[in-house]
């Protein structure tokens, strides 16, 4: 079993539908309690308990495997330093981070990379994807932001990040959040000292180039990647980055969010949890299957999945009738486009796009196929995929509260969600 193998094997990662148990920062005073494994959620080296803090706890846990109390494949991020053992070393560097000293971390990626990173991050760029950009919001930190580029800048979701482009503060380094301008990238770190780009992983982006990184690296700016499509990584991302900007509370905080709300889904849904078949596509001439981030979600919303293709999504070409076979012939379709909070709603044309493909499926015809908002926040969307599955079981509006309360937390700006822009029934 190799290195990566053996941490994701002995490290709890944040499943589906679950999270991790949250551990407060300890005082001065408090007596430091070792966790009996770590949580894995916020895979930064030095992040011995794995949650979204470097503290003295994380010391403690160094020093009790040192002193053969614990034992490294309990704690495997406890290894501050990646060679392979514990030591005095990484306990120095565990208090060198809990002090905020000028440094370089390692970070497991979602991708199983071990990436060096500048610590703390002081002037970042961000490359944000319809999945990354609500987690912005979540973290704060649109103050020492120097670069953005956006799939879509939205005036309303992405209010700081917006209003600092529109202002001059933050330099726009591309046309849209899959790529960055070379030129204004280098420019940013030698003026501004840019040390760190934060991005969304995605097999769209250029960034993801091994060729684009590396000309990144040698210029002095490190690129952290992590995916944030599903219930797991999304906390795992981050918690990551909350770590690397100090943000530890409002991870803390948003972890609270979404584990009352998946903890109320299960409740509702009682023993009906995972009893609706479903069905979701994020684009418009595809499917979701088991590698997409959607299958995840629909699971985590009490639904039973029926894609049983691997990878990312399946062709769905106008006059396929392959979707039509009883084995797909779910009750509920859920079927992403792009409607955002300051900008268009649901087109014609992408209503017009589904109905050729899918007016012949089982949902379809009974009238239980949706269009929903792929840009809402990860755990918005799971809660609107819930109510619409079992609509007798939740309270009228009750996801659209979700959204609300979302909203009404990590937005700076006032903003009323109408449940209709985010998801309509697309009738027979």
């Amino acid at each position: 079993m190799n290195k990566t193998m053996a941490i994701l094997v002995a490290v709890l990662v944040v499943a589906a539908g679950a999270v991790a148990a949250f551990t407060l920062i300890p005082g001065d005073d408090d007596k430091v309690s070792i966790p009996e494994v770590a949580e894995g959620t916020g895979t930064v080296y030095g992040n011995a308990d794995g949650n979204c803090f470097i503290d003295k706890v994380d010391v403690a846990i160094a020093e009790s495997i040192i002193n053969g109390e614990r034992t490294l494949e309990e704690f495997p991020f406890a290894d501050a330093d990646c060679s392979g053992t514990v030591d005095s070393k990484d306990v120095q560097l565990i208090k060198d981070m809990i002090n905020k000293k000028d440094m370089k971390v390692k970070v497991l990626d979602t991708q199983d990379k071990i990436i060096s990173v500048q610590y703390p991050i002081k002037n970042p760029i961000i490359l944000s994807g319809s999945n990354l950009a609500p987690l912005m919001n979540i973290l704060d930190f649109s103050d020492i932001v120097v670069g953005a580029a956006y799939n879509t800048l939205d005036p309303v979701r992405d209010y700081s990040i917006y209003n600092g482009i529109e202002s001059g503060k933050i330099t726009k380094i591309g046309v849209n959040g899959t790529a960055a301008d070379l030129d204004i990238v280098s420019e940013l770190i030698l003026k501004k000292d840019a040390d760190v780009m934060l991005c969304e992983y995605s097999g769209m982006y250029d960034l993801d180039s091994d060729v684009n990184i590396t000309q990144f690296n040698e210029w002095g700016l490190d690129v952290l990647c992590m995916e944030c499509r599903d219930p797991g990584d999304d906390m795992r991302s981050l918690a990551v980055f909350g770590i690397l900007l100090d943000r530890g509370e409002n991870v803390q905080d948003y972890m609270k969010f979404c584990d009352e709300v998946y903890k109320d889904i299960k409740k509702v849904e009682g023993d009906k949890f995972g009893t609706t078949t479903v069905l979701v596509s994020s684009l418009k001439s595809s499917l979701s299957g088991t590698g997409s981030g959607y299958y995840p979600m629909s699971i985590t919303a009490g639904g039973k999945n029926l894609a049983d293709w691997s990878g990312s999504i399946k062709s769905v070409k106008v006059g396929d009738v392959w979707i039509f076979e009883d084995k797909y012939a779910s009750d509920v379709l859920f079927l992403g486009a792009s409607s955002n909070y300051g900008l268009a709603e649901f087109t014609d044309s992408d209503i017009a796009a589904y109905e050729e493909r899918y007016t012949n499926h089982n949902a379809w015809k009974n009238d239980r196929a949706f269009i929903f908002s792929t840009s809402t926040p990860v755990v918005v969307r799971i809660a609107y995929m819930a109510e619409f599955m079992y609509p007798d079981l939740f309270e009228d509006g009750w996801a659209n509260g979700i959204h609300q309360d979302f909203v009404d937390k990590y937005f700076d700006t006032d903003y009323t969600v109408e449940e209709s822009r985010f998801i309509k029934k697309l009738s027979s």
